[in-house]
């Protein structure tokens, strides 16, 4: 079996990807380990929403919408947000930003990843070029004259001049590739789940700095529902998790204060440690990583997806501009382009992450000073504010 470009992993990257190049007219082959998910649960009880969500800018649901996903996906389990509210615990600093100070219709929109990911599995299995794989683990791959061949586990060979790791943060595309990170553990551990709110959410995200991490609610489609993603360190994070629902809700709410709506019920946990991850290199020949198998970030501002979303359109387009000048998808010139756009903004946004995450972590008091008094600085000058939401969504 051979195609233009062979993508390893069918997630919310690798189906993207698939889906826009399909459309761009290039023989694509996925393949992933797992079986072909089921269709994602639809009722509203605690229990029924994922405890994965995804936070997606405008210019994220703008490419998805190219792709014909956005359209697809049901309207009940979308939950725009048009307002987001910072603020430390250990002091009186808080920021809010309003989708009103850029004339915009929100901020971005909060979406269940199994609700994208099973309209992204439809759009791209319905798309001409491209043929999705289940349960084809990689177990070894090799560069053979001018394309790369890979073998899956129940003997299956596939082979294309182009082969694209979109397998995860711990990427197995990457390791057999020998591509060297830089990685580092942040000593934390996230608790996701869903939480019931006593009152409605407003359509607003809610952050709270809290000497343990940060702690964040994004609200879904019901009124009264958010995800929370609550990031420990380790030490705390532990106990933390082995409270009982009723004990976590009070947790929970001390934790929030009074400045966010309280937390009357929790449905089903999950906890993930954190790390920060960032390959030296997101190309070698003929092989290019994207998304979290090419860096992943701490959870805290939520762009992790629209970083991988990015990633993707960028390849696609480079990827058609080469084909129209004559080149190969394996050509070193596309391939190069990607990686320079690319690994400047991800470098920036992780840059951006590690210095809230250890400007919010110093418990020493001058520092709790300063940036509570940066956050009431920020918040106080409506042009900074301005230019500053206008950068988050765009």
């Amino acid at each position: 079996m051979s195609a233009d470009v062979l993508i390893v992993g069918a997630g919310l990257a690798g189906l993207s990807l698939a889906t826009a190049l399909g459309r761009a007219g290039f023989q694509v082959t996925v393949v992933d380990a797992a079986e072909r998910p089921a269709a994602p649960v639809m009722g509203r009880a605690l229990a029924d929403w994922d405890l994965r969500v995804s936070a997606l800018t405008p210019a994220s649901i703008d490419f998805l919408s190219e792709l014909g996903v956005w359209q697809r996906l049901p309207a009940d389990r979308l939950a725009p947000y048009g307002a987001m509210k910072v603020w430390d615990a250990d002091g009186s600093g808080e920021i809010t930003f309003d989708a009103q100070q850029v004339e915009a219709p929100c901020l971005g929109q909060i979406i269940e990843n199994r609700q994208l990911l099973h309209v992204l599995i439809q759009c791209a299995e319905g798309t001409p070029g491209v043929k999705v794989c289940w349960q084809h683990a990689l177990e070894s791959m090799s560069f053979v004259e001018t394309q790369w061949e890979i073998h899956c586990h129940g003997g299956a060979t596939i082979s294309a001049p182009l082969l694209v790791g979109a397998d995860g943060a711990r990427s197995r595309v990457r390791a057999l590739a020998g591509m060297p990170t830089r990685d580092w553990s942040y000593d934390q551990s996230a608790i996701v789940g869903t939480v019931a709110l006593a009152t409605s959410h407003e359509q607003t995200c809610w952050q709270a700095f809290i000497d343990s991490g940060p702690l964040a609610l994004l609200p879904l489609a019901d009124s009264d529902k958010v995800a929370i993603v609550w990031s420990l360190d380790d030490a705390e994070h532990a106990h933390i998790a082995a409270l009982s629902d009723d004990a976590f809700v009070a947790a929970l709410n001390r934790a929030l204060g009074s400045r966010a709506p309280k937390a009357v019920a929790v449905g089903p946990r999950a906890s993930f440690p954190l790390r920060q991850s960032h390959a030296v290199d997101y190309e070698d020949q003929g092989l290019v990583l994207v998304a979290d198998a090419a860096h992943s970030i701490h959870p805290l501002a939520g762009q992790g997806i629209n970083l991988g979303m990015s990633d993707v359109r960028v390849l696609a387009r480079e990827l058609s501009l080469a084909r129209d000048g004559g080149l190969t998808p394996a050509s070193p010139v596309p391939l190069r382009r990607f990686q320079r756009q690319r690994k400047t903004e991800n470098l920036a946004m992780m840059v951006a992450m590690e210095g809230f995450k250890r400007g919010f972590g110093n418990q020493n008091p001058f520092a709790v000073v300063a940036r509570n008094v940066g956050l009431n600085f920020v918040d106080r000058r409506g042009w900074l504010k301005k230019w500053l939401t206008q950068r988050a969504i765009s």
